[in-house]
């Protein structure tokens, strides 16, 4: 209300991912590709059919099947934590790996909770692929119910 002021100095973080010495964020999102992924007539949810639960998953890695496992979220949250099997290809890169997939091969996608995933399956299937799943849950099941060690967030 009296109209004053103050000036702070602050020090520049020389880890930061945006402003440091080697920073590793250089554009931003594409809002629409990350957080409406409902829109463009996409939905956001896979039947049972489309999903397969953590236990199913590490089940299937257990017995030394080979599995896609495709982690559809940002590089800063791989980071943070990821199964190790996976391959980061965010969410809105998607359409632009489409020809990496074959479509005989099965792919497992996974999220932090499961929307971006059950959109990449969606996506996928639209395209015409058939052996698509999305991990119910994303990696915050994974880590509660196979994975403890993995960190939540």
């Amino acid at each position: 209300m009296k109209m004053k002021f103050r000036e702070l100095k602050l020090e520049k973080n020389p880890d930061c991912p945006i402003c440091g010495r080697e920073p590793s964020i250089r554009s931003l999102i594409d809002y629409d590709a990350f957080c409406g992924l409902g829109r463009g007539g996409i939905p956001e949810t896979v039947g049972d059919e489309s999903e397969i639960t953590p236990t199913e998953l590490r089940q299937l890695i257990d017995k030394g099947e080979h599995v896609n496992l495709i982690d559809v979220r940002e590089p800063h949250e791989y980071e943070i934590c990821n199964i190790k099997c996976s391959k980061l290809i965010p969410v809105s890169h998607i359409p632009d790996h489409v020809n990496e997939f074959n479509l005989t091969d099965e792919y497992v996608f996974h999220c932090h909770t499961g929307v971006r995933g059950a959109w990449a399956v969606n996506f996928l299937r639209q395209l015409g692929f058939k052996k698509v799943k999305n991990l119910k849950g994303g990696i915050d099941a994974w880590a509660a119910e196979v994975d403890p060690s993995i960190p939540r967030y």
